[in-house]
């Protein structure tokens, strides 16, 4: 597992679903249930200061409903919470017209729908004819206190980039949209979205339109050789140099393409988009349809091993289908398939070495032996995975662990189907209309294996500890039995090592107060914990002020033991 894990969990949206839809042609087709449809034009300009950095971006449109209305209009704003929360992206200056003139909004509720939660405007009198929407949305800052998905807005290489998830108010209502996107930039400037470089239309829901990513203003593009304009893979940037998109293109191009072959589909085109600003120190990502947003910091080279195995890892995002109706829920397979494709896949086509291969899986290990609450069952997950430090892991890593020894069990029962074999089963058993959950893997598990493969599911969901059978990870891996110590950092707070966050709780007799670390102490830099959850026995650092000293605290960041496993590769020399 890598140690800069893409945190896309907690800010899932439905847009998703129609992923691999159409393998033959790459088009998401827009929903069944979508006729008559709203259209909704829409233009998006970029604000900058006077130096030249993005501050936010203007959003117009016009809204044709689908019928007349006789009700209110109501607006929503997706809060972007639980993985992550809003600072100075906040609406400004609303305004919603219509044939009638000024159209009154009341002031804004929030609203739940699940698991998400949206900011809710709603006008004082139904509207007269067309809906004229217009805002401004400013950027958020970079250091924010919670970071999930890299979908809210950002100022990065004098541009903006993100989801249109964290910038679009949009009409409350279940019809699809015909739409029109247009951005009006500077000479010279460019927008590129998940669905293309420049203007685009076609017919989309709420979810696909604000699943959409993009990257607007002095655009770097890179188009690895051999990949073809209209089905390949393409680069873009905004705060990295050339060489950094170079440096990740072609890797990226390769596990790519051998992707498309795992999951038996045609070419189709894929934006990789990569967004550098002072933002924290750990690298991390979000899918969504034709695309990946990946965030690096800055001066970070996006080429590492770490990194190629995070874009491997978001790919499967935009090429398999995940259970998009159980949310966290169903983590064990969204991002347990995604992490053991990401290792399997490109390892099988060449793209890893022996050496970066073991390292990985030990680093995917690591987090699932060394974590406190390894043994939750799958129901707890909810109320605990955006809990801080090193909980989120635990389905992506418990999912990997699974689906490593269900395939090689598989090949053990001699039954003539792996993983891979099932995830495209999954995909298109969910593109005919079985439901996007749990009962369809079982329905499938009970075919294709049998009651053994229902048990070890079963084991799993209730937190029963896995230790892989032999060929798991492929045959060069071999793991054996050995304690491992528990990741426990050793104080309460902050969860999250923001610079400028104040230590407290610090445990006695704990590795972190016998290193010297007190209550009180200031960080003076964030700090990612990723390297040292996913390790056995990798030491953290903290730069601390006190006072006037500045101080420098090493400690290894474990306490007590739990049984796990060590991992070692014949095909290493």
């Amino acid at each position: 597992m890598s140690v800069f894990r893409a945190a896309s969990s907690g800010l899932r949206l439905a847009g998703m679903a129609c992923l691999a839809a159409l393998p033959t042609t790459g088009v998401c087709a827009p929903p069944a249930a979508a006729s008559p449809t709203a259209t909704l034009d829409i233009t998006l300009g970029m604000m900058q200061a006077t130096h030249g950095a993005g501050t936010g971006v203007t959003v117009s449109y016009t809204y044709q409903p689908a019928q007349p209305v006789t009700t209110p209009v109501t607006l929503l704003l997706d809060t972007l919470e639980p993985g992550l929360e809003r600072s100075t992206d906040r609406i400004a200056d609303l305004r919603v017209t219509d044939d009638r003139g000024e159209l009154p909004v009341a002031a804004p509720v929030t609203r739940k729908d699940g698991p998400r939660t949206f900011e809710s405007w709603t006008t004082t009198r139904p509207a007269s004819g067309a809906v004229h929407v217009s805002y401004r949305m400013p950027v958020a800052r970079g250091a924010v206190a919670k970071r999930g998905p890299q979908v809210d807005l950002q100022a990065a290489g004098s541009g903006v980039s993100g989801g249109y998830i964290g910038i679009f108010v949009l009409p409350d209502t279940k019809a699809n949209f015909t739409s029109h996107v247009h951005w009006k930039l500077p000479p010279g400037d460019m927008a590129v979205t998940s669905y293309g470089v420049g203007d685009y239309s076609g017919t989309f829901s709420a979810d696909q339109l604000t699943g959409t990513l993009f990257l607007a203003g002095p655009v770097k593009t890179y188009r690895p050789l051999g990949q073809a304009k209209d089905a390949g893979l393409e680069v873009y940037g905004l705060g990295v140099a050339e060489s950094q998109l170079e440096a990740a293109g072609g890797w990226a191009a390769a596990a790519y393409a051998a992707e498309l072959k795992a999951f038996k589909l045609k070419g189709r085109p894929y934006r990789f988009m990569i967004r550098s600003f002072a933002g924290g120190s750990n690298p991390s990502g979000r899918a969504a349809e034709h695309s990946f947003m990946l965030y690096v910091p800055p001066g970070a080279n996006p080429g590492t091993n770490d990194l190629h195995y995070v874009v491997a890892h978001e790919m499967v995002h935009s090429l398999a289908r995940y259970l998009e109706k159980e949310d966290v829920g169903g983590d064990w397979y969204t991002e347990g398939l995604a992490n053991y494709v990401a290792l399997t896949v490109p390892d099988a086509a060449g793209l890893y070495t022996p050496a970066e291969y073991l390292e990985l899986v030990r680093k995917e290990s690591a987090g699932y032996y060394t974590n406190a609450k390894r043994a939750l069952p799958n129901s707890a997950l909810p109320a605990v995975v955006w809990s801080g430090r090193n909980a989120w892991l635990l389905p992506y890593n418990r999912g990997t662990l699974y689906l490593a020894d269900l395939d090689a069990k598989l090949k053990k029962h001699g039954l003539g189907v792996r993983v891979l074999d099932l995830a495209n089963e999954m995909s298109a058993r969910i593109n005919a209309g079985e439901p996007s959950d749990q009962h369809t893997w079982l329905d499938m598990l009970s075919q294709r294996a049998g009651p053994w493969a229902i048990k070890d599911w079963n084991d799993m969901m209730d937190g029963k500890i896995i230790f892989p059978t032999a060929g798991a990870f492929g045959s060069c891996l071999h793991a054996s039995k050995d304690d491992v110590r528990i990741f426990d950092l050793g104080f309460t707070s902050p969860v999250r090592l923001q610079a400028g966050a104040t230590i407290s709780g610090v445990a006695k007799g704990s590795a972190a107060e016998k290193a010297g670390l007190r209550d009180g102490d200031v960080l003076v830099e964030s700090v990612d914990t990723n390297p040292a959850a996913q390790s056995l026995d990798a030491p953290i650092v903290l730069h601390v002020q006190r006072a006037d000293k500045s101080l420098t605290v090493t400690y290894a960041p474990q306490g007590g033991s739990q049984p796990g496993l060590a991992w070692n590769s014949s095909c290493v020399r």
